[in-house]
């Protein structure tokens, strides 16, 4: 994807989050709430598939997997691809990640929970880092990367990371700003390591 397209999808994606944050986000958030009463147990299992620890878990083992079974079978192409395949993602999501936990200290939004509105830049604490979404961002980078490597599995996974970003707003960790510009991060972010990594792990993707 030109970067050119790329700078436009991330003004649009900030521009619909700032739009959500001014209009949005305050109506929404007992709404969103309210569906997650009495059934926060299985929401909190939708929320995990965004924790990027058990997708590092998730790739490190296909990694591991795929060097063990590539020393039993060096002729075959197959084991070197998948290892490559496993960084490819994990820098997706460690990335963009990080990125993401730079702007929550930067911005300083607080949380729905906490009641409070004003924003507090600089702030560190779990209850200050409400924008962007961290949970949604590793999702959707998740998504993003593995589907550039295995198509088959894109539009499963970007189910999968919307649901994520979804359940962020019904646990109350997140408005429905905080969960767009995660998106828009995870996606975006994925993409530009993407285009950087591949070309420099060998890859022959498209």
């Amino acid at each position: 994807m030109p970067l050119r397209r790329l700078i436009a999808l991330a003004l649009i994606g900030l521009a619909l989050s700032v739009a959500a944050i001014l209009f949005l986000d305050s109506p929404l958030a007992p709404m969103a709430l309210a569906l997650g009463k009495g059934h926060e147990g299985a929401w909190t299992l939708v929320t995990d598939m965004g924790d990027s620890k058990y997708m590092g878990i998730l790739l490190l083992a296909i990694w591991l997997g795929a060097w063990v079974s590539g020393r039993q079978r060096p002729e075959n192409p197959l084991w070197p691809a998948l290892r490559k395949k496993a960084v490819l993602v994990l820098a997706a999501v460690l990335g963009t990640g990080l990125f993401s936990m730079v702007l929550k200290v930067v911005v300083g939004r607080p949380r729905p929970y906490t009641g409070e509105i004003a924003f507090a830049p600089f702030t560190f604490g779990s209850a200050h880092a409400s924008w962007p979404s961290g949970h949604t961002t590793s999702a959707f980078a998740f998504a993003v990367a593995m589907g550039m490597a295995f198509p088959k599995l894109r539009w499963p996974l970007l189910a999968l990371a919307a649901l994520t970003g979804f359940s962020r707003m019904v646990l109350e960790k997140h408005y429905l700003g905080d969960v767009i510009m995660g998106a828009t991060i995870g996606s975006l972010g994925a993409v530009l390591i993407y285009n950087w990594l591949r070309p420099k792990l060998g890859l022959n993707l498209p």
